[in-house]
């Protein structure tokens, strides 16, 4: 009997995107099935998991220096790297970081390529630290725009507050704290469908939910005891990465991993449910999953959350016989009736953009004062 690849994908892009994945891979285990693609030659390590190396004759796999324009370039010229790496591919989840080079460059290409061959994406993005600078913590919000727009699904995660408690930790158990609450999020998709409990979710339900969403909010909490469901919810209350959610009528879907062992009680699974729909709005729709995993989670009870923020979502570039961009278009016209001397003139179209919109319009970026 043939056995299908996997339809799931974890790509890691850039360095940290490949360190990223190898700590997600170490805090899940195996049966992930994994990529990293890099302009540096390094990220490749001793050949632990597959790797491309992007930008070869641009490069010579040393890096972009920082620079993300050049990460773009790299793609650009060889585009069909990742295709036979593609094969069965129904759903990409990308990690990666923002604020160097080949993470916020070339993260936003490869969603547009993932995009037209119409494999549904979900990206975990960091942020840098606000320690690291006003120049690095402007170019990872430079990339916020062009993810935005190609991505289905688009998480960013401020490393202030991925961190965020681990004050007294030193830097390696402070990332390393960070790196286990990530992977949570990240691996939820190959829990539910690898390690299913009594309710299930397909990989084309997940797929269906996923596309074209915007962007998500992300948390995670853990709790032992008689009273684990309350206190969970509530450790997700006060999650620095929910504080950003002003108000529960602007959430539209809320998908739940509930992640035990043997000794989930239907009650705290009701409890859950009905504890965050209560929290973020009970016109929101609940997708709930439970994953049975008595080896990792026994005597212990973890919720991951994905809160897709509908006030936050953005309409994607169509793909050939989809519904046309209404948003697009609507801001293309309200430029343009600004410039009454050109309403007449047609549209300057390059890469299926019309350049007499401005940049930081087609690109959803917000302007520094």
């Amino acid at each position: 009997m043939n056995i299908l690849p996997s339809p799931l994908l974890l790509l890691g892009v850039g360095g940290a995107g490949a360190a990223m994945l190898r700590g997600v891979l170490r805090a899940y285990g195996p049966g992930v099935r994994a990529l990293a693609i890099d302009t540096d030659a390094q990220s490749g390590g001793n050949g632990d998991l597959p790797f491309l190396l992007l930008g070869g004759n641009r490069l010579a796999g040393r890096g972009t220096g920082g620079q993300p324009a050049s990460a773009r370039a790299a793609f650009q010229d060889t585009p069909s790297i990742l295709d036979t790496s593609l094969d069965g591919v129904r759903t990409v989840v990308i990690v990666t970081a923002l604020g160097g080079g080949t993470g916020g460059g070339a993260t936003g290409e490869i969603l547009k390529h993932l995009h037209t061959m119409g494999i549904a994406t979900l990206v975990f993005a960091t942020l840098p630290f606000s320690f690291e600078g006003a120049e690095r913590v402007r170019t990872g919000r430079a990339a916020i725009g062009p993810i935005e727009q190609h991505a289905d699904v688009s998480v960013f995660l401020p490393l202030d507050e991925l961190v965020s408690g681990s004050g007294t930790d030193n830097m390696r158990d402070a990332l390393s704290r960070g790196i286990d609450t990530l992977s949570l999020g990240v691996t939820l998709l190959w829990r539910i469908l690898e390690r299913p409990g009594y309710i299930q979710l397909d990989s084309e339900r997940l797929r269906k939910i996923l596309t074209g969403c915007g962007r998500a909010h992300f948390a995670t909490a853990t709790a032992q005891g008689p009273d684990r469901a309350n206190n969970i919810l509530a450790s997700l209350s006060e999650s620095p990465l929910l504080k950003r959610i002003e108000s529960s009528p602007h959430v539209r879907t809320l998908l739940v991993g509930i992640l035990a062992g043997d000794d989930l009680l239907l009650s705290e699974v009701g409890a859950i449910a009905s504890g965050l729909s209560a929290a973020f709005g009970l016109d929101a729709t609940l997708e709930l999953g439970t994953v049975n995993d008595e080896a990792t989670f026994s005597g212990r009870l973890t919720v991951v959350v994905l809160i897709f923020d509908e006030s936050a979502t953005l309409t994607r570039k169509p793909t050939p016989g989809t519904v046309r961009d209404t948003t697009r278009e609507r801001a293309g016209e309200r430029w343009l009736a600004r410039t009454d001397r050109f309403r007449r003139s047609d549209a300057t179209m390059w890469n299926d953009e019309d350049l007499d919109i401005p940049t930081f319009v087609r690109r959803h970026l917000t302007l520094d004062r």
